[in-house]
């Protein structure tokens, strides 16, 4: 039986364009603590060009009037961070798809039929290795929620390593 929230969010399967993620350009990316209440494309380098200064407690800008303290985060080592888009929906559902991108020897693989309204593409616009986090009259600091994200493919590896036996 689905649960209240499985029925409220829907289900969807995504998959991922290996070939957008070769291609896709080195952006720069700055996470700010507001909420824009839009979901499409913008020309955001036209309207956000920060001028960004070094102050004695890390980077500094306004951002409509409201002083930002921020500071560059980079990405755990070993890993890449995407932007990522969602195809139009009409987009790339013709039977069914082979995304290459993973060896199978030969073998055959069964794919499943894709479905309209319950399959979604996903390709990739920008890279990145590191970003710049900002916080409202202050530094977010260690305690940032994004930082402990990052810290996580970390942790990860750490309790799945195989312990040896003594």
């Amino acid at each position: 039986m689905e649960s209240s929230y499985e029925a409220a969010v829907g289900k969807q399967r995504v998959h991922v364009r290996p070939a957008t993620l070769h291609a896709a350009a080195p952006a720069a990316l700055h996470l700010l603590p507001c909420e824009v209440l839009a979901n499409r494309p913008a020309p955001v380098e036209r309207f956000f060009t920060p001028a960004i200064r070094q102050g004695a407690d890390g980077l500094q800008v306004s951002f409509r009037g409201r002083s930002l303290r921020g500071e560059e985060v980079s990405v755990p080592p070993g890993l890449v961070g995407y932007v990522m888009v969602t195809e139009e929906k009409s987009a790339g559902l013709i039977g069914k798809q082979d995304f290459g991108g993973s060896e199978n020897n030969g073998e055959e693989e069964e794919q499943e039929p894709l479905e309209r309204g319950f399959d979604r593409f996903i390709g990739a616009t920008g890279s990145f290795s590191r970003f710049t986090v900002w916080g409202l009259e202050t530094v977010p600091g260690p305690d940032a929620k994004v930082r402990g994200a990052l810290a996580w493919p970390t942790l990860a590896a750490a309790i799945h390593t195989q312990v040896p036996e003594d």
